[in-house]
């Protein structure tokens, strides 16, 4: 083979090299999806709070970017995952408190902004039918509980909750999770916290549950902030997380 021919040859392969370099580079976009974009409560009194946790998963082979997540009138971000990796999947929440809003049909929007090409805006909604009394105002007679709808399920008192405790001491804080519209079970907590502990009691089996967390004794003083996560077998719902606050101070 003569020297002119090799190089040519040499130059050919090099060319559709970086033919097929460029083009696979090109390729690489992420790929939004959002098995669930909306959820409907059904009837909730006013002054109810409803939120609910909406997975995003990246099916893609580069990074999702979420450039922005807004809420319409009435419907709070609560936060959201900016980078979810290929493969890898992550979560926005969104929330409205009821309170203000008018009777019958709520439909709040919020919009996420992506850099998937083929889905720049993706649109979460919650629906619910808002029970009042006559004047609009919350209904008579019905004494509010304390807690938050997230999906499927009532939390009470709260996503929140806390203590004060003494230095060498334990002190303990409660959830209770109802599921209103499942079916859902809740399986099992996980936490990588060094300074609490968490069990699962199980009341009535894919009905209501009930999770108590304490701190592990210290002798520092000082106020602390951890997270529980909570794993259900729902597939509108797979996990939510729970916040234990603790004050450890002597002034007891």
């Amino acid at each position: 083979m003569s020297t002119t021919i090799q190089r040519m040859l040499c130059v050919t392969v090099a060319v559709l090299f970086i033919v097929v370099a460029a083009r696979a580079q090109s390729a690489a976009a992420p790929r939004a999806v959002v098995p669930f974009t909306t959820y409907a409560f059904g009837d909730i009194y006013k002054g109810e709070t409803i939120s609910q946790i909406f997975v995003i998963r990246n099916e893609g082979n580069a990074d999702l970017l979420i450039k922005d997540f807004v809420g319409a009138c009435g419907c709070e971000v609560l936060g959201v995952d900016r980078v979810i990796a290929p493969g890898k999947e992550g979560s926005a929440r969104i929330e409205i408190s009821t309170a203000s809003q008018p009777g019958g049909e709520l439909f709040k929007m919020a919009m996420l902004h992506t850099n998937d090409p083929q889905r720049p805006t993706i649109t979460l909604t919650l629906k619910a039918n808002l029970l009042t009394s006559g004047n609009g105002g919350p209904v008579n007679g019905v004494e509010l509980r304390a807690g938050k709808h997230i999906g499927p399920i009532f939390v009470s008192p709260d996503t929140a909750n806390g203590f004060d405790v003494a230095p060498g001491k334990t002190g303990h804080a409660e959830f209770t999770i109802t599921v209103e519209r499942g079916p859902l079970n809740v399986q099992r907590l996980e936490s990588a916290s060094q300074s609490i502990s968490a069990r699962l009691e199980i009341i009535e089996p894919g009905k209501q549950y009930k999770v108590i967390v304490e701190n592990l004794p210290a002798q520092a003083e000082g106020s602390l902030q951890e997270q529980l996560r909570v794993i259900t077998d729902s597939q509108e719902l797979p996990s939510f997380l729970l916040t234990l606050r603790f004050k450890i101070h002597s002034n007891l």
